[in-house]
């Protein structure tokens, strides 16, 4: 009697294993990896900020030793911001840009960051929907600074443009994919990682904590370097020719 039992309890527990595989359950993955979970975990939120200025607050991610991406709508009309790093740091930035077409954006900090916290970006062209992904970020503010949520990618090349749940307006959302790691404001800008520790895009508003909206780091993959141009360009200044009586200064 106790072999039957024992034996019935077995095959639910591997009943129940090979659900949540064969559903590419996040939750699979943690506790079959648990280890190297919780490690990539630990190497990766170093490079994860919260952001802060006089009107709102919100994440973002070390992509260079003086940059870091986020939203569009976490730089828009703002010049001071306050960034926490992991280790409970501070550094301060006063220039920041953003996409034209997208919801991105970028601070510059004009400290340099050390090249150990700076994250590894990739493309999302070959994720797959179903792939298990987590999220890095603040979650109604730095008193959740840095909370970690697991989820899956639940659709590919959506397009919310039209259908900003906020505005009702175009926002540069019309490249864009989904995902069901929970998700609440203070997350925006935060980035969305697969399972080996790289960043695919950054995680931008949402319909419900588990439908969320994110941009692919493609849309930007290929322009870090004139990204950077584009904050050197701010150290310089266009000369302005001075409006010399050139007759009176070529009389002898």
């Amino acid at each position: 009697m106790k072999k039957r039992l024992l034996a019935g309890l077995l095959a639910l527990i591997l009943g129940f294993s090979v659900l949540f595989a064969g559903a590419g359950l996040p939750i699979y993955v943690a506790v079959q990896n648990e280890a190297q979970f919780t490690s990539i975990i630990q190497q990766t939120k170093k490079g994860v900020v919260h952001i802060s200025c006089p009107r709102w607050q919100g994440s973002g991610f070390i992509i260079g030793p003086h940059l870091i991406a986020t939203a569009r709508h976490c730089v828009e009309e703002v010049e001071d911001f306050e960034i926490t790093l992991d280790n409970g740091d501070k550094v301060y930035a006063t220039r920041a840009i953003s996409a034209k077409n997208y919801d991105i954006g970028f601070i510059w900090v004009d400290e340099e960051l050390p090249d150990e916290i700076i994250l590894e970006i990739g493309s999302t062209k070959d994720c797959k929907l179903g792939q298990s992904v987590y999220v890095l970020g603040s979650p109604y503010g730095k008193v959740n600074f840095n909370s970690v949520s697991l989820g899956i990618i639940s659709g590919l090349d959506r397009d919310w443009d039209e259908i900003n749940p906020y505005t009702g307006e175009s926002y540069g959302w019309s490249i864009a994919f989904t995902s069901d790691s929970a998700a609440h404001p203070g997350n925006s800008g935060c980035p969305v990682f697969t399972m080996d520790g790289k960043v695919r895009g950054i995680l931008v508003g949402g319909y419900s904590p588990v439908l969320n909206c994110s941009m692919s780091c493609d849309l930007f993959l290929s322009d870090i370097e004139h990204i950077k141009q584009m904050f050197a360009m701010d150290k310089y200044e266009f000369e302005k020719t001075p409006e010399y009586n050139y007759q009176e200064y070529y009389e002898y």
